[in-house]
């Protein structure tokens, strides 16, 4: 039985290749893939701002076990495994004993393996990422079982965008009671939006798309700031300052992913307080920011590239419990076959559609 696989060989193209499905190694499975999101991370791989020789798109699933390798029983949690159970997979290995494993940050990993943008299709076992038919579960991911009563739709998306803004609020520790700003309201600003609320926190949300502005509200926002009406950094800080008694919020998230929000951020957190920079990963963008701003704001600055894999197990708790609270159903706004994984790049991209699913 053949399986196909995606891959960018440069910006705003994208390649589909065909393999053979590859034998299970001991300790691997083999998943079929149900749906896959575009994250955040496709966009600025579509855009060419990854990848020098070409890029792997694609790592928000929920899948299906294919086949198990030999000596698999269970997930990582321990929780019985069979053919047919529906998974959602840490997209990368963490080593547990590099210096930042063995102090609780595995997602700083020194040797993080399973990166896409490191692979092409032809590297076997081919199926490397998600945006394909089938996923390779190398020994040594993470991987956990999808609770009955959370819908595959909504399921696609705790790894990566809840899991990491999860993580993200941990290591920021938002408090009940504090004020979170989150720049951004597409699928991690949601979710940041959710869990920031689920603590008993003050949410306000920045952005300039009234759908999006609809859905911060849906999840948690407590107040919105829309770009169309407050259109410079100036007159956003002004109305952040109205709605915080003129201190500015304890946390900025930013998950807006353009750099000119990391400066704001600074800009916009009151002094003493931290900003949690998720969005900004592509490597040739840049910004100019006086570091005098950091130094007598005392502002702490929290970078969050990934999370550490058992978070993938609290995300999906955490929309077992929540999946009444919030309306997930609508978080996933558009569907493609794979196949037309291009044009949900592109509507994206355009902020058409707050988060896009491919079905293989």
């Amino acid at each position: 039985m053949k399986g196909k696989v995606a891959y960018i060989p440069q910006a705003r193209q994208i390649e589909f290749y065909e393999y053979d499905l590859p034998e299970v190694e001991p300790g691997a499975i083999l998943a079929q893939v149900v749906r896959t999101n575009v994250c955040g991370s496709e966009v600025h791989m579509w855009r060419g701002e990854f990848g020098r020789r070409g890029v792997m798109p694609g790592h928000e699933m929920v899948g299906r076990v294919y086949k198990l390798g030999k000596g698999v029983t269970t997930d990582t949690a321990g929780q019985p495994l069979k053919e047919g159970d529906r998974i959602a997979p840490v997209y990368y290995r963490t080593c547990g004993l590099c210096v930042n494993c063995r102090e609780g940050n595995a997602a700083a990993c020194v040797t993080m393996g399973v990166r896409a943008r490191r692979l092409i299709p032809q590297d076997p076992p081919h199926f490397h990422t998600t945006f394909a038919t089938h996923y390779y579960i190398h020994p040594g991911q993470h991987v956990y079982k999808v609770p009955d009563n959370v819908p595959d739709r909504v399921a696609s998306s705790a790894n990566c965008a809840l899991s990491q803004v999860f993580f993200g609020l941990d290591r920021a520790n938002v408090r009940y009671d504090e004020t979170v700003l989150i720049q951004g309201a597409g699928g991690l600003g949601l979710h940041a939006m959710a869990v920031a609320k689920a603590r008993g926190a003050r949410v306000i949300a920045i952005d300039g798309v009234e759908l999006r502005l609809q859905r911060a509200k849906a999840f948690g926002a407590d107040e919105l700031i829309d770009m169309r009406a407050y259109p410079t950094m100036e007159a956003r800080i002004g109305r952040v300052r109205e709605l915080t008694g003129g201190l500015g919020p304890d946390v900025v998230v930013e998950v807006a992913g353009v750099p000119e929000a990391f400066l704001e951020a600074v800009n916009l957190v009151r002094n003493g307080g931290r900003v949690v920079e998720m969005g900004n990963i592509s490597m040739g963008l840049t910004v100019a920011l006086p570091p005098s701003l950091v130094t007598f704001k005392s502002v702490t600055v929290i970078g969050v590239a990934t999370y550490n894999p058992h978070y993938l197990q609290k995300a999906l708790r955490f929309l077992a419990q929540h999946i009444d609270v919030y309306p997930y159903h609508e978080l996933v706004d558009a569907e493609f076959p794979l196949e037309r994984a291009a044009e949900a790049m592109d509507k994206s991209d355009r902020k058409e559609v707050t988060r896009a699913a491919l079905l293989p």
